[in-house]
């Protein structure tokens, strides 16, 4: 056999055995293609794109633990709360498209309500927002300079806050803003609404606004006025202003009298009072407020006759996302005849955000 013949029938041979094993091989299945989450900047930190959808969703919340002690009480109160929050976004040719869902419930001490799930839930496309939060009177949908009380510690003094059903309208434009809101709350017994409206702007040293409620049941009349000024000297905060409510009882929109005796429905004709928050350090932070509060006269049917507010707060975050919050409030109320009772209270709290 020659060198030609043998090197023929070597590569023939490798022809038929590589033929042999392609037969046999295994080929491999293309990947799926996989969507992975895009992050969404169009509405700020945190959100993402849902996959598949142009809608971007934001979840946040915190779990915290609380120890309130209270003058003339026996004991401690503990509170564990959570919550979580559902914030979902798009842009559509008749504005943004919004749906919120705050989820939330406490276990322990006075306000444990374990069967609470949902606390908020609202829907907004433009400026139009309906569904279940705080009263307009108390906090606008969507954020305003005077949102709450005066005071900026968590309890926030006294300032009306509730919880309604409402459907309203918001306009922004530029640093102004104004809101008209229905509400419906647990008095509204007939086809009437109550009625908000809302006036405020912003500017690069604070801000300004004022709340009108009239609540339809009573037929009272609430006005709240708050002035915010950034200082910047110190990179502080100071809110001031008050209230005004025009009839005695069980109002909508009025301030209850802080100490009030179990089972009163009386609340202050007027209110006034001052707020400041500053940063100690990078990490710690101080808060101190105090309040004012005039009952009614007793040809008007009042008992109280004036009250005090002071509240302030510590708060330390070591680390991003984790929160020690120190707080107090002390209250004194004097009746039309003399009388005075002092209330004290405060709490420790630690929260973890996320």
């Amino acid at each position: 056999m020659n060198i030609k013949s043998l090197l023929i029938g070597s590569a023939a041979a490798l022809v038929a055995v590589s033929g042999a094993r392609a037969a046999d091989a295994i080929v491999a299945a293309e990947p799926e293609p996989v969507e992975y989450v895009r992050v969404c900047d169009a509405f700020g930190t945190g959100f993402f794109y849902i996959p598949g959808t142009e809608t971007c969703l934001k979840i946040d919340g915190y779990v915290r633990f609380r120890v309130t002690a209270t003058k003339g009480t026996n004991g401690y109160q503990q509170n564990t709360r959570t919550r979580v929050n559902f914030d979902a976004r798009s842009e559509t040719e008749l504005g943004t498209l919004r749906g919120y869902i705050r989820m939330q419930s406490n276990s322990g001490g006075a306000n444990a309500d374990v069967a609470q799930v949902t606390d908020q839930a609202m829907i907004q496309l433009g400026g139009l927002f309906m569904g279940y939060t705080e009263s307009a009177f108390a906090a606008l949908w969507g954020g305003g300079v005077g949102n709450w009380g005066i005071i900026s510690t968590d309890n926030g003094g006294v300032y009306g806050y509730h919880q309604v059903q409402q459907i309203g309208y918001r306009y922004d434009a530029g640093a102004w803003y104004a809101a008209l809101v229905l509400e419906h709350d647990a008095n509204n017994t007939n086809w009437t609404p109550d009625v908000v409206g809302i006036l405020g702007f912003t500017q690069g040293w604070g801000g300004a606004a004022v709340h009108l409620g009239y609540d339809e049941t009573a037929k009272a009349v609430g006005v709240k006025g708050i002035v915010q000024l950034d200082v910047a000297a110190t990179g502080g905060t100071l809110r001031v202003g008050g209230f005004y409510n025009n009839k005695v009882g069980n109002t909508a929109y009025g301030l209850p009298m802080p100490g009030r005796a179990a089972g009163s429905t009386e609340t202050a004709n007027w209110s006034a009072g001052i707020g400041y928050t500053q940063s100690l350090t990078d990490t710690l932070g101080m808060e101190v407020g105090y309040q004012y509060l005039d009952g009614f006269s007793a040809a008007k049917g009042g008992t109280v006759k004036h009250a005090h507010v002071l509240e302030g707060a510590l708060s330390w975050t070591p680390v991003t996302n984790f929160n020690v919050r120190l707080e107090g409030h002390w209250g004194q109320q004097k009746t039309i005849a003399g009388v005075k009772t002092n209330t004290a209270d405060g709490f420790v709290w630690v929260r973890r955000s996320f």
